[in-house]
C-alpha cells in the first residue's frame, strides 16, 4: 500500500512540474516578439484547460497578435498581423 502512496506522490508531483505559470507565459511571449524594432506588451491573458491565451502588441513594429502557451511551455501563435 505504501508503494502505490508513493507513486501516487511522485506522479502527481512531476505532473505539476510540467505547468507553468502566468508569469512565466507572459514573460516568455514578451521574449518571443521583442525584437531589435520593439518590445512586446502584453494586453490580456486568459487561462484555459489547455494552456494561456494571451493577446500582445509590439508597437514600435506595428506588429500583433494572439499566441498559446501550453503547460509544458510551447508557444503557439493562434493569429499576428503586422499593419
Amino acid at each position: 500500500m505504501k508503494k502505490i502512496a508513493l507513486l501516487f506522490s511522485l506522479f502527481f508531483l512531476l505532473a505539476g512540474c510540467s505547468s507553468i505559470s502566468k508569469t512565466e507565459a507572459e514573460k516568455m511571449v514578451i521574449e518571443k516578439h521583442s525584437n531589435h524594432l520593439g518590445t512586446a506588451k502584453i494586453i490580456s491573458t486568459e487561462k484555459e484547460k489547455d494552456g494561456y491565451y494571451i493577446q500582445w502588441e509590439n508597437t514600435e513594429n506595428k506588429e500583433k497578435g494572439t499566441s498559446k502557451v501550453s503547460p509544458d511551455g510551447e508557444i503557439t501563435i493562434i493569429s499576428a498581423e503586422i499593419e
